[in-house]
């Protein structure tokens, strides 16, 4: 990009610094997948990148085939995208997604591990992801009512380390700070062309009926934008939870937890450890009554054992604490 280039992007669009400046820790040299849908966002991730410096890149695209033809024309439209860029495609289309349970928890869990796959097949781990402001203020809402168990937890993090298969993956995403319309603009002004996800006017998904419905019903009784509020709260929550995990003892990985040492620790403290041994044990499903039905067990002498997720429990003796799986 030439100078005079340079200086019309930052004067247009003065948050491109704010990504350069999130992405500023990222390998360059290093090649890194994107994972574009063909919608706005990540299409203008995909355009972003190399102004910032990431010029190793490669596309990756799961058809999640929810929408028919429409889901396959994305799959083509991000396909031209890649070819014309010159990058490398990896696209995988699935077969079905469960009937029951949480759609949006089985597209999320295909995702991970269709990322997975496309790491392996570039001999990399990090993936750039195009979430952004808005996605982080519905999410928030979203985990917050689900119930999140902190502040900190209903958040979407700048950059997170999933494990997937025995492989770790770093998702990056430059963009959390960026809001919607700013993404538009951006993508209008560069004449960038994207594909329209029928599927995000329906009322039919939660996150859907957050962002049309609620947050505007919310703004309308405060008689105010309430998401730049909320944004810095995310943030504040984020800092303090960083703190917050700072002061966790590393002892997840112990079989056994000893219950007159855990008494010692702040009650706040007490849930982390908690929450990180059972995860570390492979406890699945629990949550915040799960977490307090632990912790009960270091004050209540006559309860021994608490029940946990999928028949496992956990049972004191001899002031230590244990898991049992069945």
């Amino acid at each position: 990009m030439r100078p005079q280039q340079k200086e019309d992007l930052a004067g247009r669009f003065p948050w491109v610094e704010r990504v350069k400046a999130a992405a500023g820790g990222y390998p360059r040299r290093e090649l890194h997948l994107v994972g574009v849908s063909g919608g706005v966002d990540s299409r203008v991730l995909l355009h972003l990148l190399p102004m910032v410096g990431f010029h190793r890149l490669a596309v990756c695209h799961l058809n999640h085939n929810l929408r028919g033809a429409e889901s396959l024309e994305d799959s083509k439209f991000v396909c031209r995208i890649s070819h014309r860029l010159g990058l490398p495609f990896y696209t995988e289309t699935l077969p079905q997604l469960p009937a029951t349970g949480s759609l949006e928890r089985a597209a999320r869990e295909a995702r991970l591990q269709f990322f997975g796959r496309a790491a392996a097949s570039f001999s990399t781990s990090s993936v750039f992801l195009a979430h952004h402001a808005d996605d982080q203020i519905e999410t928030f809402l979203f985990n917050l009512f689900r119930g999140s168990g902190s502040l900190d937890n209903a958040t979407i993090k700048p950059e997170s380390l999933v494990t997937v298969g025995t492989r770790q993956l770093l998702l990056r995403r430059p963009l959390l700070e960026i809001w919607k319309h700013e993404i538009c603009e951006f993508a209008a002004a560069f004449h960038l062309k994207f594909r329209e996800d029928s599927t995000n006017t329906s009322r039919q998904m939660a996150r859907n009926r957050i962002r049309h419905d609620l947050i505007p019903e919310i703004e309308a009784v405060m008689g105010r934008p309430v998401k730049p509020v909320l944004l810095r709260t995310i943030e504040i929550a984020a800092k303090e939870g960083d703190f917050l995990r700072s002061q966790v003892p590393e002892i997840e990985s112990q079989t056994e937890l000893s219950t007159r040492e855990l008494q010692k620790l702040p009650v706040a403290i007490q849930r982390r450890v908690i929450h990180r041994w059972l995860r570390y044990h492979d406890i699945k499903d629990y949550g915040f009554n799960e977490i307090e039905a632990v912790r009960s067990l270091l004050t209540r002498s006559k309860i021994a054992k608490v029940n946990l997720p999928r028949g496992a429990f956990c049972r004191r003796r001899a002031g230590r604490l244990f898991v049992h799986f069945p």
